[in-house]
């Protein structure tokens, strides 16, 4: 199979298509055939020896933690999948992989991916819904008419966060110095954010300010320095479900074909950090 993979860190210019040996899932695994996948300041950052902590650096190293696509075969244990189911998933950190052709994928990472959503849409979505359900409901347990802050809104996973904690009933209040203007919420400057009291504050920026505005009691939560993501296919079914139905929206950035160029493109792309929506690379078009 083919796969996007780096031999050394370094610049965009160490990621090279080349062919892997097809993965061997276990029993409690599925293989699945990628259509989509997507990219984020994950991939720079693994590209770029950031990550050799969380991620052994055992090359070649194919990077890629988002996808979608259909399952070709499913381990001996698992009765929940069926070969030609269509499904997302978020991998593990430690395990990257989803830039390739075939990837083995553990059944409790998986959520099924409704007909109404695209295969681009459905690998979009994972790591920034995570981040926001589990930054939103998990971590601060945003109640129905907390004053909520949100920053930064011009991340997907800020604006599926925003979404999320209105759609509890929460006020929602957003910092998106880069954004267009949402009429769902009220976009603030960072100044004008500290004249306020909220209950939560989630801050989703590179480097967190530590906005002195919270409440009595309120909650902070920095994702740079206090959270880590954990990869969870009950909370992403709940998500792709939102989104199949209306009821969250996710902007999609640029969407480019499975090429040596389209990786080092969406990478140098992700590194002006002026990038709008989700960059997905697609392997079989929708």
């Amino acid at each position: 199979m083919q796969a996007m993979v780096i031999n050394q860190f370094g610049s965009a210019k160490e990621l090279t298509l080349t062919k892997q040996p097809q993965p061997q899932i276990t029993a409690t695994q599925v293989l699945v055939k990628v259509h989509a996948f997507s990219i984020g300041q994950l991939d720079l950052s693994l590209r770029s020896g950031q990550l050799v902590e969380q991620v052994a650096p055992t090359f070649p190293l194919t990077l890629g933690w988002d996808l979608a696509g259909t399952i070709v075969a499913v381990g001996s244990t698992v009765t929940d999948f069926l070969v030609g189911d269509a499904v997302l998933a978020r991998l593990p950190l430690a395990t990257p992989g989803a830039a390739a052709e075939y990837v083995a994928v553990a059944v409790e990472n998986l959520a099924y991916k409704p007909a109404n959503v695209s295969f681009r849409q459905a690998a979009a979505l994972p790591t920034a819904g995570l981040t926001a359900w589990q930054t939103i409901v998990t971590h601060l347990a945003v109640e129905k008419n907390q004053q909520v802050l949100i920053a930064d809104f011009t991340t997907c996973a800020g604006q599926l966060a925003a979404q999320l904690a209105a759609s509890i009933g929460a006020d929602v209040t957003a910092i998106a110095p880069e954004a267009a203007t949402e009429p769902n919420f009220n976009l603030v400057t960072v100044a004008e954010a500290t004249q306020h009291q909220y209950n939560a504050v989630l801050d989703l920026t590179a480097d967190p300010a530590g906005i002195d505005s919270l409440a009595p009691a309120g909650h902070y939560l920095a994702t740079q320095s206090a959270f880590t993501l954990q990869p969870n296919g009950t909370e992403l079914q709940h998500l792709v479900d939102l989104l199949s139905h209306d009821k969250l929206q996710l902007a999609l950035g640029r969407c480019l074909p499975f090429s040596e160029l389209s990786l080092i493109t969406a990478h140098r792309l992700l590194e002006t950090g002026h990038t709008q929506g989700k960059l997905v690379i697609e392997i079989i078009a929708d």
